[in-house]
């Protein structure tokens, strides 16, 4: 064969085949007739692959700042993350960085606010608790009264960016209080046997109050005498 500088396709799988059959570098070129560096050429070459669409604006670093601020402020807009971290895109491209690292926007849960103490308390009930049969919880009356108000809303919806499976962590979700704002009490009460009645609550829950709720709707419904009322 005689020299030439372009190795087509032919040539270099050619090149490969003698080459993994343990010939020399002499030995191909002797076969084919080429230079020891297109040998060493067709050995390193590898098909370029097929690119599609303008180039990517971001670079990979940017991308995992994005991520990364994201990940640390759950609740931030993609226009803050652009504007604090001085990004050359815009808030769409933001977004879509921020979708393929799993990271989409959701609406938050509302979960109470809870203290140290709460939480501690829930888990040992629940550690004391854990081995009851069913028979036992079907005596529990669940009880509980509520005013809710969202904690630091002003009229806005929020949202959170969060990966899934992930909505019941603490940096996901909204806080509420039993507190604030023009609305109304309501005591309402669940068993193992169904929902109970609704009572609206007029003025302050106190004591007074809850015994007559107690007497006109748990007590007189419960025909069990070994019913527990459990405060939630």
């Amino acid at each position: 064969m005689s020299r030439s500088r372009h190795c087509s396709e032919e040539r270099r799988t050619l090149i490969k085949k003698l080459i993994g059959e343990g010939k020399t570098y002499k030995e191909v070129q002797k076969i084919i007739g080429c230079s020891a560096k297109m040998i060493s050429n067709a050995l390193k070459w590898r098909a370029k692959p097929e690119t599609r669409g303008r180039k990517r604006k971001t670079t990979i670093k940017m991308d995992r700042r994005i991520t990364r601020m994201a990940k640390a402020q759950p609740m931030i807009s993609s226009r803050m993350i652009k504007d604090s971290l001085e990004l050359p895109v815009s808030t769409v491209t933001v977004r879509r960085r921020l979708c393929e690292a799993n990271l989409f926007t959701r609406t938050p849960r509302k979960v109470p606010l809870l203290k140290k103490r709460h939480v501690q308390k829930r888990l040992q009930f629940a550690k004391e608790h854990i081995n009851w049969p069913k028979e036992k919880w079907r005596n529990i009356l669940w009880t509980d009264e509520s005013k809710v108000v969202l904690f630091g809303s002003k009229g806005r919806r929020q949202f959170v960016r969060r990966p899934p499976n992930s909505e019941f962590k603490p940096q996901y979700t909204v806080k509420t209080v039993k507190h604030g704002g023009a609305s109304i009490m309501i005591w309402a009460c669940f068993s193992y046997y169904g929902v109970g009645p609704i009572y609206r609550i007029p003025g302050i829950m106190d004591q007074f109050a809850y015994v007559k709720i107690l007497e006109e709707f748990s007590l007189r419904r419960s025909a069990d005498p070994g019913w527990n009322i459990q405060e939630h």
